[in-house]
């Protein structure tokens, strides 16, 4: 993951792991799904709000570890899934 400030919205394709066992975990890919995407400075983590019924369907199913982020221009944003709002609307990648 680059290390700069970012600011993102439009299309990007999404990936869901469930389970922390490296080879063991389930996927959920949904591409082109709109996003949100920022972070303020470089280190912080990286601010990702979805559409709220995407997210409820994705983000509040038991054992999200990790999410990728393809945005249209080709950078890849992946890393553990912290911080995820009770909504499901919104999480932060480490």
């Amino acid at each position: 993951m680059s290390s700069a400030a970012l600011s993102y919205r439009g299309p990007a394709d999404l990936t869901l792991t469930y389970g922390a066992a490296p080879g063991l975990g389930r996927h959920a890919e949904r591409p082109g799904v709109e996003v949100v995407v920022s972070r303020p400075s470089a280190g912080a983590p990286v601010s990702v709000l979805v559409d709220r019924q995407l997210g409820v369907a994705l983000l509040l199913a038991p054992g999200v570890s990790r999410a990728t982020l393809v945005l249209l221009d080709g950078t890849v944003l992946a890393g553990a899934v912290q911080g995820i709002a009770e909504s499901g609307d919104y999480f932060e990648i480490a």
